[in-house]
């Protein structure tokens, strides 16, 4: 055999080694997750009011037992049938819009509306198990700077 087909075929056989590995590698998920997303610019001037949400997502799987599907859903809000380690994609690939529009302020594809209506309506359905009627009060944080601390001056 000549040199080329056989730097040809070693060179395939790599790339099909790192695109099987990439396929069985899954996600890894950080047990706390800093929320944030290149779509959202920052500030120009001066330093930002508030620290970036910090979620502490082994707390969530782990301690509370909150299935992955809870969270993580198909494009029409079903959920999905996850197991730690399937490739999940982030919010900000799907809730992709970063401005409300002034026409549809509650419109889900703006991230930050689908992440508050998902951790606010969850928050808020713990804390009525808890025995607050209206959801608010309960060991589950659902007022704002609960998770949205300010940063010190």
């Amino acid at each position: 055999m000549n040199k080329r087909l056989i730097t040809l075929l070693l060179a395939s056989g790599i790339a099909v080694l790192f695109v099987t590995t990439a396929l069985y590698a899954g996600t890894i998920v950080k047990d706390t997750i800093t929320i944030e997303s290149p779509g959202y610019t920052h500030r120009k001037k001066g330093p930002p009011k508030y620290k970036l949400v910090e979620f502490s997502h082994k707390k969530h799987a782990t301690d509370y037992k909150i299935s992955c599907g809870q969270c993580h859903h198909d494009k029409n809000g079903k959920a999905l049938d996850l197991k730690p380690g399937d490739d999940v994609q982030t919010c900000d690939q799907c809730h992709n819009k970063f401005k409300k529009d002034k026409k549809n302020k509650k419109d889900i594809m703006v991230l930050e509306n689908a992440m508050h209506k998902n951790c606010i309506d969850c928050h808020k359905a713990f804390n009525k198990t808890q025995g607050d009627p209206k959801g608010r009060k309960g060991p589950a944080p659902v007022s704002c700077n609960k998770c949205h601390i300010k940063n010190k001056k």
